[in-house]
């Protein structure tokens, strides 16, 4: 806007003698050729009262592409073609807690009974666990939430682990928990906060912890977790008829990562969108966000089961990039991108240059978490788009 006024400066200087009109033409003409590079975050009045939109944020990225135009318009009336803008929103975005809380722990008959579990007893990964809460639990009501404990195999060992599956929307989701020793150096003397607050404040710092060990997470990642409160047992989760007794109860508690913590979710993602002014008209970047579905994991499967056939039937099967690197089955950086550059060959065989992607997909670091790559076709080939 200064550079608006320096213009208006110098038309006054050069054009004093003509009628205000012409001067206001002069300005005009040249308002047309203004070009450049803003950045703006969305206000809660831009929502509501320039939009009309009941709360302050949108419900997909489709309807922020369609609606932010107005706004630029209006914040940037003198911007003009060649002109970019970076726009910062919020959007909607719900993760499921629970309603209704089961506990169990697997019974050596119900290793034996399972036939991924009978010969050794224990769970190979996390994903396996999901089949068997199918067979167990085949009228589970929505957001029924087991807190389960199982033996899970690590690679060296298997250990007694307790974690969450949520069953939502028609599927089970895993919902990482915490160990004793992690609740231990938390501060707990057992495995178990006293308060919700408590475990607000303190299960970022074990996120963060765990980052230590494991690669860094994604901007807007979002963690669910299930921790534990020491609570009058009400409901009679043991089933023995005593609701004066003291159990743990489950409860989950999500979590997104801001770039450098973890802080608690509360539905919303602060997002950004890039927009073009073509043609006169703002327009949204081309930018592609495409999340994996169970039959694209097969895909990578076919596609690198001679290249990398351990990593290739690991991928098939589990529906996960195992990213343990001291696992047979690593999908190291490069291996990633190669095969994020096939698949994207197979997904828009017929995408121009300089098309972009956000793909998002599964990895497992010890669990199952999910991350984002952005790639842009250069030269024929998908590349990462830093």
């Amino acid at each position: 806007m200064k550079n608006l006024y320096y213009l208006l400066a110098l038309l006054l200087s050069i054009t004093a003698c003509n009628p205000v009109d012409e001067i206001y033409d002069e300005l005009e003409a040249a308002e047309a050729d203004v070009n450049g590079v803003v950045e703006y975050t969305l206000e809660e009045d831009d929502y509501t009262e320039t939009l009309g939109l009941r709360f302050p944020n949108f419900g997909s990225i489709e309807e922020a592409g369609q609606l932010i135009p107005i706004i630029l318009d209006s914040v940037y009336p003198i911007l003009g073609e060649g002109s970019t803008a970076f726009v910062g929103y919020d959007r909607f975005f719900r993760k499921s807690t629970e309603d209704s809380l089961v506990v169990y722990t697997v019974t050596n008959d119900d290793y034996e009974n399972y036939p991924a579990t009978a010969r050794f007893r224990n769970f190979s990964n996390n994903e396996d666990v999901i089949p068997f809460l199918e067979e167990k639990y085949p009228n589970a009501v929505n957001r029924m939430l087991v807190s389960l404990t199982y033996k899970l195999y690590n690679g060296r060992f298997a250990e007694t682990v307790n974690n969450g599956f949520l069953y939502s929307g028609g599927e089970w989701s895993f919902i990482t928990g915490f160990t004793e020793d992690e609740y231990n150096e938390a501060g707990e003397v057992f495995a178990n906060f006293s308060s919700e607050d408590e475990a607000e404040f303190k299960i970022p710092r074990m996120l963060k912890r765990r980052d230590e060990f494991q690669e860094e997470p994604m901007v807007n990642t979002i963690v669910q977790t299930m921790y534990k409160l020491y609570l009058r047992d009400e409901s009679d989760l043991d089933g023995d008829d005593n609701t004066s007794e003291r159990l743990d109860y489950s409860f989950i508690k999500n979590f997104v990562y801001n770039g450098e913590n973890w802080v608690e979710y509360n539905n919303i993602l602060s997002e950004t969108l890039q927009f073009g002014y073509e043609d006169g008209v703002w327009v949204p970047d081309n930018t592609i966000n495409y999340t994996f579905e169970r039959e694209d994991y097969n895909t990578v499967s076919s596609l690198f089961i001679d290249t990398y056939p351990g990593p290739a039937d690991n991928v098939g099967f589990f529906g996960s990039f195992d990213r343990r690197s001291a696992s047979s089955n690593y999908w190291s950086d490069d291996m990633l991108l190669e095969a994020m550059d096939a698949f994207l060959d197979q997904l828009d065989p017929n995408a121009e240059e300089e098309q972009k992607y956000v793909l998002t997909f599964a990895v497992y670091t010890g669990s199952t978490i999910t991350v984002s790559y952005r790639l842009i076709k250069s030269n024929g080939d998908w590349v990462l788009n830093q």
